[in-house]
Order: structure tokens, then sequence, then C-alpha cells
């Protein structure tokens, strides 16, 4: 039986994310008024100013993301995307290589597994009531990864996974 599973997962934005917005509209500005001091003809700091504002709604954008979640056969693939234009593969792994998979408020979670040498954290927010953890052995490098599987995908995840996956 084949088995395909997808999710999108939007990410949440935090103060972090807020100063960076704010810091983009204030270069902007600053920008923009070099330009009008420094450049005389018309023509020029019209182009400029518009050329500011696009490169400033562009900058904004991609701080939305969003991650999706496919599920295809045993096969775990999570990408990155990017104001939904832009998608960037951002980890794949085989279920067999899952070492153990728990809700990250279980008490299967211990600290140590932040220490791996790759984190990878596809989530809405580390604060959800949703997050799992997956403590994945791939080519013999720790890997801890970190999402928001939905019903569907943890009962498709508990069939390849069995006794590895604690709900």
């Amino acid at each position: 039986m084949d088995i395909f599973v997808e999710r999108i997962v939007t990410k949440k934005k935090g103060l972090k994310e807020y100063l960076q917005a704010a810091s983009i509209i204030l270069a902007a500005i600053l920008v923009a008024m070099v330009v009008t001091i420094y450049f005389f003809p018309e023509g020029i700091v019209i182009i400029a100013y518009v050329a500011i504002a696009y490169g400033a709604k562009y900058f904004i954008g991609n701080l939305n993301v969003e991650y999706e979640y496919s599920l295809t056969n045993g096969d775990l693939d999570i990408d990155k995307i990017i104001n939904q234009k832009k998608r960037k593969p951002l980890y794949s792994t085989t279920c067999k290589d899952i070492e153990l998979m728990a809700k990250l408020s279980s008490s299967q979670y211990n600290k140590s597994f932040e220490d791996a040498p790759l984190l990878v954290k596809a989530v809405s927010s580390m604060d959800s009531p949703n997050v799992y953890f997956a403590v994945i052995n791939s080519g013999g490098k720790k890997v801890t990864l970190y999402f928001e599987p939905d019903e569907k995908m943890l009962n498709s995840l508990k069939s390849l996974l069995g006794r590895k996956l604690i709900i």
C-alpha cells in the first residue's frame, strides 16, 4: 500500500521577525533620504524610490515562512517555502533512520537531544502544543528534527515506525 501524506505549517512571527521588518523599513527610509540628498535629477530619484520600495517589499516578504512535510512510502521530506514563492529542501530522511519520535512535551524528551550536530526546526513555534521531535541517525550523524505532524501523518508514521513512535 502506497503512503502519501502532506502538511503545511506556517511559521508564526515573533519579536525577531517584527524587528527585522522594522529595520528593513528604517534602512529603506535612510537610503531614500541619501538618494534625495545626493541625486538631483528627478527621474533618477523616482526610479531609485521605486527600487528601494521594491527591495524593502522583497526582503519583508522573505520573512513569511512555511514548512511543508511530505511522507511518501517511508521517506520524510521537509521543505522551507519562503513567501509562497521559493521552495528550498530543508531535510530528507527515511523512516528506517529514525530512532525515536515523540511529543516534545513527553517524558521521552531529553535536553541532550539539542546537542545533536544538526538541529532542524520546522515548526510554527517551539511553544506550540503539537511539536514532535525525532532523533535520527543519518549516516552516523545524529540529527534532531522538530516538526508538527497532524493526525493523518502520525497514523501513517505509526504504521511505519511501530514502537519507535510514542504518541
